[in-house]
């Protein structure tokens, strides 16, 4: 299989069949990242993101995965959108949640509690633990991976994973609406997670 960087590299001069496997690689993972954030209504910005790859490429170390790279470019798109579409020029990823910016996330087609108390947790967490934790659950991202995503120091990351974990669990008990549905959440927070971004996945039905 040809490698991410090798498609990159290909799309920028013009090849635009490389371009097409590229983004079909990865197009399922970054319409999850903004649906879980903007809502249903995201195709424009999944675009732009793609396209500000081709744009940043002078900057892509081919030694690390392009998975990072890509995320990190979305995770900017996010911020901007964010601040522009929502009114929230202050907002700082690093302190500011979803809830703050007035975002809505994609409703989710489930029937279990427990996912549903989970994604209203994610959008009450800075944006930055959110995206800590999709990256975590979602994309099997781990260390240096998510410091890239994050722009932060690899020698943070894995104090970062670990007070994102302990803030969605606070935020879950505090929402909960009972100590069952707290504790079944908590409990299976690895499975319901997993649940959460096949929700996300599947398309609503009109």
């Amino acid at each position: 299989m040809t490698a991410d960087s090798e498609l990159l590299a290909r799309w920028r001069s013009g090849d635009r069949a490389a371009g097409d496997e590229l983004v079909g690689r990865h197009f399922r993972s970054v319409l999850r990242f903004f649906r879980a954030k903007l809502g249903d209504d995201v195709q424009d910005i999944v675009q732009r993101t793609f396209l500000n790859c081709i744009e940043a490429s002078d900057r892509y170390d081919t030694t690390r995965p392009f998975r990072p790279f890509l995320f990190a470019i979305a995770r900017h798109r996010l911020c901007d959108e964010l601040r522009g579409r929502h009114r929230t020029p202050g907002f700082d990823p690093a302190c500011s949640s979803l809830a703050d910016a007035g975002a809505t996330p994609s409703e989710l087609a489930v029937r279990s509690e427990e996912a549903r108390l989970l994604q209203r947790a994610l959008g009450r967490l800075p944006l930055d633990q959110q995206i800590v934790l999709e990256m975590f659950y979602w994309e099997g991202m781990r260390g240096a991976d998510i410091a890239e995503v994050l722009g932060v120091s690899p020698h943070t990351v894995r104090s970062r994973i670990s007070r994102a974990q302990q803030a969605i669990r606070s935020e879950i008990e505090r929402l909960a609406d009972s100590p069952a549905l707290s504790a079944s959440t908590n409990d299976g927070l690895e499975i319901w997670a997993q649940r959460v971004g096949e929700a996300i996945d599947r398309p609503r039905e009109s």
